[in-house]
């Protein structure tokens, strides 16, 4: 990848201090968080794509407008947009000759401001941005729509976290996770729910990695098994790296018909309620945790109670390994463990009983998400 992009030195530097809290940058790739504890190379495939195409040396200048109409562009896929590489000049759309014009810096700042002070209000623009554009360019895009009068500030990240971000306010009164990498290091069992962790988010291979084989029990939902959930090469073990040895990132794979996570997860609850009956005080439900932080509990309760093992079994998926009673290692894990991470994919939030989902799973194990 770095030698197609003609950036071997440069790139190769960036991958030092890529995702360094001090001295590096972060990558645009994923938000995942970065590492405390020194690690040289935090990184992962997806990454090095992206920081050497931010280095990339192409460039689209008004030459290539000139042969190409828009139309034709319309026909063009992604890649090929993208592969021509960075604009150079403000361009125009010119409606006559069906093609980007160049104009001058003056000129472009003048449409915009025409364009803006044409609205009747503030709140009739939206200022949108792209999840690739840096920290500190979204700072300033925001700051300019704050003092043009308006809160309008959406962005890509909009459509992955709003549900997810409603699901856990009505849970936990907070947005967003409250777990950190202490709390992923600390834990005794991981529940992952409907990730795909090397496309979504491709260092957390690295966390899963190291969750094995510290001994803790990683559980993937899933209703495909993807191959981020199964085994991985960690970059910065090197000698793995050379020699292709791949590390483990599950201890057990569940899956689930589609949009059978929220029986899967109410199973759960139920055989954790069931382990209490038969054993009170035996530590299945943290009755403190309860008592203190949750309301609802009660009415939770009895929804769990009215679902019957069959209904859950059918709606998990049947057969396929999903029966929340036959699966007992599930429900065995969520009520045998005390340090319990639930996680899950902002996707799962999108579809009809997303929210729900992540309210269960908050609620099955009452730890943090």
């Amino acid at each position: 990848m770095l030698i197609k992009e003609r950036e071997l030195f440069k790139g190769s530097t960036a991958m030092l201090t890529m995702n360094h809290p001090v001295r590096g940058f972060d990558c645009p790739g994923c938000a995942w968080p970065d590492d405390n504890h020194g690690v040289k190379l935090d990184i992962c495939e997806n990454g090095i794509k992206h920081v050497t195409w931010e280095m990339t040396p192409k460039r689209v200048d008004r030459e290539f407008f000139a042969a190409h109409t828009v139309t034709e562009l319309a026909e063009w896929n992604d890649y090929d947009l993208e592969d021509q590489g960075r604009l150079t000049e403000p361009m125009s759309y010119d409606a006559a000759t069906d093609r980007y014009v160049p104009i001058g810096w003056d000129d472009a700042y003048t449409m915009v401001g025409e364009a803006l002070r044409a609205l009747d209000s503030p709140h009739a623009a939206a200022f949108y941005t792209s999840g690739r554009l840096s920290n500190e360019a979204t700072f300033m895009y925001q700051l300019w729509a704050r003092e043009f009068g308006t809160n309008n500030v959406p962005d890509c990240s909009n459509m992955c976290h709003e549900a997810s971000g409603r699901a856990l306010k009505a849970s936990i009164a907070t947005g967003k996770g409250t777990v950190s990498l202490d709390d992923w290091d600390a834990c005794t069992a991981l529940f992952v729910l409907g990730v795909n962790a090397a496309s979504n988010a491709p260092r957390m291979l690295t966390s899963l990695a190291h969750a094995v084989k510290r001994g803790a029990q990683v559980v993937h939902i899933n209703p495909m098994t993807e191959a981020a959930a199964t085994r991985t090469i960690v970059p910065h073990e090197i000698g793995q790296m050379a020699t292709f040895r791949a590390s483990d990132t599950s201890t057990m794979n569940v899956q689930v018909r589609p949009g059978g996570d929220l029986a899967l997860i109410r199973g759960v609850a139920k055989a954790v309620f069931e382990a209490e009956d038969a054993n009170p005080g035996g530590g299945a439900l943290d009755h403190e945790f309860l008592a203190r932080f949750t309301d609802g509990f009660d009415e939770y309760r009895a929804l769990v109670d009215a679902a019957t093992w069959d209904e859950l079994s059918v709606q998990a998926g049947g057969e396929r390994g999903a029966d929340p009673r036959r699966r007992a290692g599930v429900s065995g894990l969520a009520a045998q463990h005390h340090r319990v991470v639930p996680g899950s994919d902002p996707a799962r939030a999108r579809r009809r009983h997303g929210p729900r989902v992540l309210e269960s799973a908050v609620v099955a194990r009452q730890h943090r998400p």
